[in-house]
């Protein structure tokens, strides 16, 4: 048995196996996006928000601007606004503009202002589900006034309002239940698919203070400084020129918003036909989302207690019955201890989470019940299938789907058991 051929035999397959790999590396490294890279040629847009005239699309495109380690930590943000026949038409104008290309990899939120109440919005939204580099986890949102004025908003808690906002449609807001983030994704199935409904996140500005009662009162009561004379010291003048400075500064902080999504839009065709309030996202929340640690305030006696729920168990189910009418059940299991008490508690209610007080969870399964009735109703309303009937017929029962389909939601019957268990 001649061992040198052998040897030199696997020597020559190892080599060649080894070439082809470095072909392979060497393929795919030049075929990569490089455009990416040059960020001198590259417009990396962060957020865009999308409004209407007429027929002619307005795009307003933030655009991150890399800044040097000496200048600045951060990354400095600039909003382009271009207008075109097509969203895609719009985007050109970036180019032409600027002579940046514009590149949406990077892009996670679109906003969409208030035409969408009147329109179809995928008549905007087309363009981004076509487009090979935008991720289908892109969040999605709209706003009652423009979208554009929403980027052009100087935020208190982040330089880029895209930045900002992108907080607020957090999957942590999505856990606490007080926001209903949507992805384009998300989005997408429920307009295309049998019921034709979704809901977006309302987006709003706030002020970062709230004014509290008899504080206009006092400032007003409140001692004015001296004018300083003109016989005075120039360290005096500019002692008072710096303290000027300063409440400019603070006051010009104050005046900087925040923003909130505690409504939720509802859309049917693509058209925003009503709103959840906040208590009715939350509600909504309870059977959609997984919660974790929110809060639930109750009221007793005139005394408030908040809830918090560890997490929660939806299960919704439904059957024909024989007048050809859907009964909807919906199964409610929520985990929950007490956080908070309006009225001072002694020391063996304060530790792990505490007993809640007697009848608390009676109250809050009431309370809750009805808000998932309230929404549920809110639903029939509008025509907006969120509860997914159809699509759970078309599942489950596609008998009776051809047969009660049309009127599904109409004439839908809604059963609620909701239940609270102590964490204790």
């Amino acid at each position: 048995m001649d061992f040198k051929s052998i040897f030199r035999s696997r020597g020559r397959n190892t080599v060649r196996y080894y070439l082809i790999v470095i072909a392979l590396l060497t393929f795919l490294f030049f075929s990569n996006d490089f455009g990416l890279i040059d960020v001198q040629k590259t417009a990396i847009v962060m957020a865009v928000g999308v409004d209407k005239e007429d027929d002619v699309f307005i795009v307003t495109s933030q655009i991150a601007i890399p800044q040097s380690s000496k200048e600045s930590k951060s990354t400095q943000a600039v909003q382009i606004v271009s207008r075109g026949k097509t969203v895609a038409d719009a985007f050109k104008e970036i180019n032409a503009k600027t002579g940046w290309y514009p590149k949406l990899v990077f892009c996670d939120l679109i906003i969409l202002g208030e035409f969408s109440k009147q329109e179809n919005v995928f008549e905007a939204l087309d363009y981004f589900l076509r487009n090979e580099y935008l991720s289908d986890n892109c969040m999605v949102a709209t706003c009652d006034g423009k979208a554009k004025d929403l980027l052009n908003t100087q935020a208190l808690v982040d330089p880029s309002s895209a930045v900002a906002i992108q907080k607020v449609l957090s999957r942590h807001a999505e856990r606490v239940g007080t926001v209903l983030p949507a992805s384009l994704r998300q989005f997408s199935i429920g307009f295309f698919g049998e019921s034709k409904s979704g809901f977006l996140p309302v987006l709003k500005t706030q002020p970062q203070q709230e004014k509290i009662s008899g504080e206009n009162t006092k400032q007003e009561n409140a001692p004015k400084e001296k004018e300083s004379g003109s016989g005075g010291s120039g360290e005096n003048q500019g002692g008072g020129s710096d303290a000027s400075q300063s409440g400019n500064q603070k006051s010009s902080e104050q005046e900087k918003p925040v923003f909130s999504a505690g409504e939720t839009a509802l859309f049917v065709d693509g058209k925003w036909v009503d709103t959840f309030l906040e208590n009715e996202t939350f509600a909504f929340a309870t059977i959609y989302s997984k919660l974790q640690l929110a809060s639930y305030t109750v009221e007793q006696n005139g005394e408030f207690c908040t809830l918090n729920v560890r997490n929660n168990q939806p299960k919704i189910s439904l059957k024909i019955g024989d007048n050809e009418r859907v009964f909807v059940k919906v199964d409610l299991a929520l985990t929950a201890g007490i956080s908070d008490y309006s009225k001072s508690q002694d020391l063996s209610n304060l530790a792990d989470a505490g007993d809640a007080p007697n009848g608390i969870y009676r109250l809050a399964e009431k309370k809750l019940k009805a808000e998932l009735a309230q929404v549920f109703e809110k639903c029939r309303a509008s025509g907006c299938d969120l509860f997914e009937i159809q699509g759970r017929l078309q599942r489950r029962e596609k008998d009776g789907f051809y047969r009660v389909n049309n009127d599904a939601l109409d004439g839908a019957i809604l059963e609620v058991n909701v239940r609270f268990t102590d964490v204790r």
